[in-house]
């Protein structure tokens, strides 16, 4: 039953579309910021192909543009975009690794980004976004949680240090 309902959920939200460039997009550490856990795949009708992934942002949503992270795989950028004409809690996503800057050079995949009722409760469960509030004395030791495992965002053009 949960498959039937993913495969119509992807079969009405889901097409053909290509990855444009858009803003580029830093994390301001003296505002809260969001860790939001994604899940993304060629193809969203494999469900078990489905990989988890993390995006910090300064916003409760993912919003269009370019994000970068510093990991020990090394430096990429992902850059989302809503597909017209669907849902927000899908967008495409397009991982550029450092020195590749062509969007032909592009891995993209489709994302679901937010929770949706259409989509089975145990995936839904999974998409996350968990809150890092400026203000927090454990500030550091809650955002190096998240770096150590899934990488430091960019907090200015090539710098994923953070001022604090």
């Amino acid at each position: 039953m949960k498959k039937s309902v993913l495969i119509v959920f992807v079969f009405l939200y889901t097409s053909v579309f290509a990855v444009e460039g858009y803003k580029d997009i830093y994390i301001k550490s003296n505002i809260n910021i969001y860790v939001h856990t994604i899940y993304c795949a060629k193809n969203l009708l494999n469900i078990s192909a489905l990989r988890p992934s993390i995006v910090y942002t300064n916003t409760k949503s993912i919003e269009d543009g370019t994000y970068y992270i510093s990991s020990n795989a090394g430096e990429y950028s992902s850059t989302f975009k809503k597909i017209k004409g669907k849902p927000d809690s899908i967008r495409i996503r397009g991982i550029l690794t450092k020195g590749q800057t062509s969007k032909k050079q592009m891995n993209k995949s489709i994302c679901l980004v937010e929770k949706n009722t259409q989509l089975p409760k145990n995936l839904n469960a999974r998409i996350v976004r968990d809150l890092i509030k400026s203000n927090d004395t454990a500030w550091k030791q809650k955002i190096q949680k998240y770096t150590n495992f899934y990488g430091k965002p960019a907090y200015a053009k090539g710098k994923y240090l953070s001022k604090r």
